[in-house]
């Protein structure tokens, strides 16, 4: 009856070595959110792109300030068939220091039907990858009886008066969207923004109400309402833009959704949507720890309650290949946080999604697997499954088979991971190719994969055999190559594309 809630991409990362002003890791990290409205009658897909700015190679401006720049394609195709594309360069805003966030939102107008959206980038002072963003998305159908349509909601970071003209203005207001879905402590105000449209069998006079409220999300898949729905009497109009606030200071740690509701005079359901989003308030938890019936679901009686805080951070490490993309500032806040409440409670959040009945034996059975990775992969250089081997296994589990190759004089000890199945994306046959360019032991970094969302590096080959120099390179052109020449001890393009 409701359109689905927008979805979040998060773009792939590759390391790029130091240049002008770039972040130690050198991890480009691009959260893309897309939303679809009406524009005229049809179809209006929002792309909004929020680029981690200390992920991005930084250059001073001639005004002493600094900047970034990303080259960004975006394309929507249907039936094999590009309909529409944008190809431009991003510049951040001239900025007083290296490494801030921003944020960038783009409109494209689509008949109805279903999409695939395409979705590259890289960093213009560091174009060593194209990353690359497939998601497919349904615009229009909505059912004929359905008197009122509603865009999807979209979450702000801040919402304010403006008589600006830019990307991130719209009727009269500069709206920007918050990345992640995520409320730090700091935050006071959920602010979110969208678009009624009546249908003509609503007629154009008259009222409908417009409700909202949030639910938080129970372990065990059920919601429970924590605020009183509030109902705001709204004048029906061709297009009716919604923009509200709500108080969140006394919204504890945890996992929630905001839902919307269009309901007539008689109070009959007519629409509805939801957003899910985070909320972290580490000062509220420690505020009502200890408050009788404070604590939902009794899960201080259970298999947490007894472990140490050293314990509950070596397990909220070990989750952390499993988490969502969205969750990880939550997961690192939270093993930040000295308050060990809040530890049991993203613990035990995350197991009772695994097993409702039974968390305990999801537990026990992820950290006996979490512990043998933990000690087949340990390199020193924390623990094992923090590193790039142990991460791909314990998110996707034990390759069915392995190539490790250590005695090739022109390159560092190196595997490949062959997974037959790959579930997580649909795929056959994902590769993985690890590399020890240090020969330190055990230090062995992800180069290059075949899976989707995961690293891409069409020159591997050349990073690989980085010590055979230039005059090995295949072709003649250095900058567009992607191999080197085979040799009879250059095995690994053999091994990668024959197992």
């Amino acid at each position: 009856m409701c359109l689905n809630s927008f979805f979040r991409v998060i773009l792939l990362t590759l390391i790029i070595p130091f240049a002008f002003h770039s972040p130690c890791l050198g991890q480009v990290q691009v959260q893309v959110d897309v939303a679809r409205f009406r524009h005229e009658g049809n179809p209006l897909v929002e792309v909004q792109m929020y680029f981690s700015g200390s992920s991005l190679v930084s250059i001073p401006t001639p005004d002493g300030k600094w900047r970034s720049s990303v080259d960004v394609l975006i394309y929507f195709s249907k039936d094999s068939q590009i309909v529409q594309y944008d190809h431009f360069i991003l510049n951040s805003p001239s900025q007083d220091k290296p490494e801030l966030d921003f944020v960038d939102v783009r409109r494209f107008v689509l008949p109805e039907g279903h999409y695939q959206i395409h979705f590259e980038a890289f960093d213009l002072h560091h174009p060593v990858d194209t990353l690359s963003i497939f998601r497919d998305v349904q615009l229009g159908g909505e059912q004929d009886d359905v008197r009122f349509e509603l865009s999807d909601p979209v979450l702000l970071a801040k919402a304010v008066a403006s008589s600006e003209t830019n990307a991130l203005t719209h009727h009269g207001y500069y709206m920007e969207p918050i990345p992640h879905r995520f409320y730090p402590a700091t935050a006071e105000l959920l602010y979110f923004y969208q678009e009624v449209y009546p249908r003509p069998s609503a007629g154009t006079s008259g009222t409908y109400l417009f409700a909202y409220y949030i639910e938080r999300q129970l372990g065990d898949g059920s919601t429970r309402k924590v605020q009183q729905a509030v109902t705001k009497t709204r004048k029906v109009r061709p297009l009716d833009p919604v923009l509200m606030q709500m108080d969140i200071r006394r919204l504890s740690s945890g996992n929630y959704r905001l839902v919307t509701e269009v309901r007539d005079s008689n109070l009959n359901l007519l629409n509805t949507s939801a957003i899910t989003f985070q909320r972290a308030n580490p000062n509220l938890d420690e505020e009502e720890e200890g408050t009788p019936g404070s604590h939902a679901g009794g899960f201080l009686d259970s298999f947490l309650v007894d472990l140490p805080i050293a314990e509950l951070n070596y397990s909220l490490r070990a989750i952390a290949a499993r988490v969502p993309e969205k969750d990880v500032e939550l997961l690192n806040a939270t093993i930040q946080n000295p308050n060990p409440l809040a530890k049991r409670q993203l613990l035990f959040g995350y197991f009772i999604r695994e097993n409702a009945n039974r968390p305990d034996k999801a537990y026990d059975a992820y950290m006996v697997s979490a512990r043998a990775v933990d000690e087949k992969f340990r390199s020193g250089f924390g623990y094992g499954f923090e590193t790039d081997r142990g991460f791909v296994w314990m998110k996707y589990g034990q390759p069915n088979d392995v190539v490790q190759v250590e005695d090739e004089p022109h390159a560092p000890p190196y595997e490949i991971w062959i997974y037959d199945e790959f579930p997580f994306t649909g795929q056959r046959n994902v590769k993985f190719l690890f590399y020890n360019p240090n020969l330190a032991p055990g230090d062995f970094q992800l180069l290059h994969s075949t899976a989707r969302n995961e690293r891409q590096n069409p020159r591997w080959e050349i990073e690989l055999y980085k010590k055979v120099g230039g005059n090995e390179i295949e072709g003649t052109n250095i900058q567009d190559a992607t191999g080197v020449k085979d040799q009879y001890y250059r095995n690994a393009r053999r091994y990668f594309n024959d197992f």
